[in-house]
Protein backbone atom coordinates (compact mmCIF):
# COMPACT_ATOMS: atom_id res chain seq x y z
CA UNK A 1 0.00 0.00 0.00
CA UNK A 2 1.34 3.33 -0.95
CA UNK A 3 1.67 5.34 2.20
CA UNK A 4 1.80 8.95 0.86
CA UNK A 5 -2.19 8.84 0.47
CA UNK A 6 -2.84 7.39 3.84
CA UNK A 7 -4.48 9.25 5.97
CA UNK A 8 -3.12 8.24 9.48
CA UNK A 9 -5.31 7.97 12.49
CA UNK A 10 -3.74 10.61 14.71
CA UNK A 11 -4.45 12.71 11.53
CA UNK A 12 -7.85 11.91 11.16
CA UNK A 13 -8.64 12.40 15.55
CA UNK A 14 -7.05 15.77 15.00
CA UNK A 15 -9.96 16.33 11.94
CA UNK A 16 -12.24 15.65 14.30
CA UNK A 17 -13.22 12.25 13.62
CA UNK A 18 -14.86 9.92 15.86
CA UNK A 19 -13.07 6.83 17.13
CA UNK A 20 -15.59 4.36 15.81
CA UNK A 21 -15.73 6.28 12.34
CA UNK A 22 -11.79 6.16 12.19
CA UNK A 23 -11.72 2.34 13.55
CA UNK A 24 -14.21 1.65 10.37
CA UNK A 25 -11.99 3.83 7.92
CA UNK A 26 -9.08 1.91 8.95
CA UNK A 27 -10.87 -1.65 9.13
CA UNK A 28 -11.68 -1.23 5.46
CA UNK A 29 -8.29 0.43 3.88
CA UNK A 30 -6.88 -2.95 5.58
CA UNK A 31 -9.78 -5.27 3.68
CA UNK A 32 -9.03 -3.08 0.23
CA UNK A 33 -5.48 -3.73 -0.02
CA UNK A 34 -4.08 -6.38 -1.90
CA UNK A 35 -1.86 -8.94 0.85
CA UNK A 36 1.77 -9.60 0.11
CA UNK A 37 3.98 -11.68 1.45
CA UNK A 38 6.63 -14.52 0.77
CA UNK A 39 4.47 -17.45 1.07
CA UNK A 40 5.20 -19.44 -1.89
CA UNK A 41 1.34 -20.79 -1.24
CA UNK A 42 -1.36 -18.60 0.75
CA UNK A 43 -3.60 -21.37 1.60
CA UNK A 44 -3.79 -21.75 4.94
CA UNK A 45 -1.76 -19.24 5.65
CA UNK A 46 -4.04 -15.62 4.57
CA UNK A 47 -7.02 -15.26 5.18
CA UNK A 48 -8.81 -13.52 2.03
CA UNK A 49 -9.89 -9.96 2.54
CA UNK A 50 -12.70 -8.07 0.43
CA UNK A 51 -9.68 -7.57 -2.47
CA UNK A 52 -9.10 -11.19 -2.88
CA UNK A 53 -5.32 -10.74 -3.68
CA UNK A 54 -2.03 -12.33 -2.46
CA UNK A 55 1.11 -11.41 -4.01
CA UNK A 56 4.52 -13.41 -3.52
CA UNK A 57 7.17 -11.02 -3.28
CA UNK A 58 10.11 -12.43 -3.44
CA UNK A 59 12.40 -13.73 -5.86
CA UNK A 60 9.91 -15.11 -7.64
CA UNK A 61 6.88 -13.02 -7.93
CA UNK A 62 3.38 -14.99 -8.01
CA UNK A 63 -0.52 -13.61 -8.10
CA UNK A 64 -2.75 -15.40 -6.44
CA UNK A 65 -6.76 -14.63 -5.95
CA UNK A 66 -9.50 -15.86 -3.59
CA UNK A 67 -12.59 -15.13 -4.68
CA UNK A 68 -14.29 -15.85 -1.48
CA UNK A 69 -13.56 -13.37 1.36
CA UNK A 70 -12.60 -14.57 5.12
CA UNK A 71 -11.24 -18.06 3.58
CA UNK A 72 -7.94 -19.49 4.40
CA UNK A 73 -8.15 -21.71 1.44
CA UNK A 74 -9.27 -21.64 -2.39
CA UNK A 75 -6.55 -19.27 -3.38
CA UNK A 76 -6.01 -19.65 -7.17
CA UNK A 77 -2.26 -18.81 -8.74
CA UNK A 78 -3.25 -16.54 -11.28
CA UNK A 79 0.44 -16.09 -12.56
Amino acid sequence: MRQDNAISYATLEKLGWPPALIEDYEGLKREIVPQSGTEANPNGVYQSNLNGFYIKTDATVALWFNPVPGELTGWIQLV
